[in-house]
C-alpha cells in the first residue's frame, strides 16, 4: 500500500466544508471546550489557529498548544484560553497597565489584547498570572500576548481549531461546568492521567477528582 503525501498547507488554504463548520454555533458567551480525553495530538488545531491568524504554519503562532507526554503510553492534552468568568480572570487582574492590556470584551464575547500597548514578553504578567499559563509570545515579531480569540472576524465567531479537529475533541459551547476545570496547566492533567495509569500510592487504585480539583473549589 502506497501512503499519499498530504499537503497540509494547501489543505488549510483551501479548507471549504470539512470538519463541523455546519454545526450551528452558540451565541453569547461561550468557550472551547478542550477533551483532553479524546485529543490525538495530530496538531491540526494548532496548525488552523497560526493560518487563520498570520497566514502561515507555525505552532508558535498557535494561540492553542499541544502538550504531548509518556505516560508511559503516549498522551496528548490541550491548552487553549476558556474565557474566564470575571471572577476568574487573573490575566487581567494581573496587567500593570490601566486600563488592562489584556480584558474580556463584553460585546464580542471573548479576550482581547491591545497590542499597541502590551508591554510583551518582559513582563509577561498575564502569563504569569494564568493558572493554565495561557497567553503566549513571539517576539520580536509579535511580542504581545497572543490569547484565544475564538477566531473572531467582523463579529462572526468560528473557531477553526473546532472546525478541523479531526476526533471532535474540541467542541465550541456555552459554559455547561465551572471554568476553573479548564484551567489546568497539561502538565498538571498529564501528572493526573499517570497516577491513574500507575498508582504513586499502592493502597489506591487512582486520586479522585476532589484531590486533582480541590474539592468545592
Amino acid at each position: 500500500m502506497v501512503e499519499k503525501e498530504i499537503d497540509y498547507v494547501k489543505m488549510l488554504q483551501e479548507k471549504t466544508g470539512w470538519g463541523v463548520e455546519n454545526v450551528p454555533y452558540p451565541e453569547g458567551v461561550a468557550l472551547i471546550e478542550a477533551r483532553w480525553d479524546l485529543c490525538i495530538g495530530c496538531g491540526y488545531c494548532e496548525m488552523a489557529c497560526s493560518m487563520f491568524h498570520f497566514g502561515v504554519i507555525n505552532r508558535e503562532l498557535s494561540r492553542i498548544r499541544i502538550f504531548r507526554y509518556l505516560l508511559p503510553a503516549p498522551k496528548s492534552f490541550q491548552n487553549v484560553c476558556c474565557q474566564c468568568d470575571e471572577k476568574e480572570r487573573e490575566c487581567e487582574k494581573a496587567c500593570p497597565l490601566d486600563p488592562p492590556v489584556i480584558h474580556y470584551d463584553k460585546e464580542k464575547f471573548h479576550m482581547v489584547v491591545d497590542v499597541d500597548r502590551c508591554l510583551g514578553y518582559k513582563c509577561g504578567q498575564c502569563l504569569k498570572a494564568c493558572p493554565a499559563k495561557v497567553p503566549r509570545f513571539y517576539p520580536p515579531e509579535h511580542n504581545y500576548a497572543l490569547v484565544c480569540d475564538l477566531c473572531e472576524k467582523d463579529g462572526v465567531r468560528r473557531p477553526q481549531c473546532v472546525e478541523v479537529c479531526p476526533s471532535f475533541a474540541l467542541e465550541f459551547m456555552k459554559p455547561q461546568f465551572p471554568q476553573h476545570l479548564q484551567r489546568i496547566h497539561p502538565d498538571e492533567k498529564a501528572k493526573w492521567m499517570a497516577e491513574r495509569l500507575i498508582p504513586l500510592n499502592p493502597h489506591k487504585a487512582q486520586i479522585t477528582p476532589e484531590e486533582l480539583f480541590g474539592g468545592d473549589k
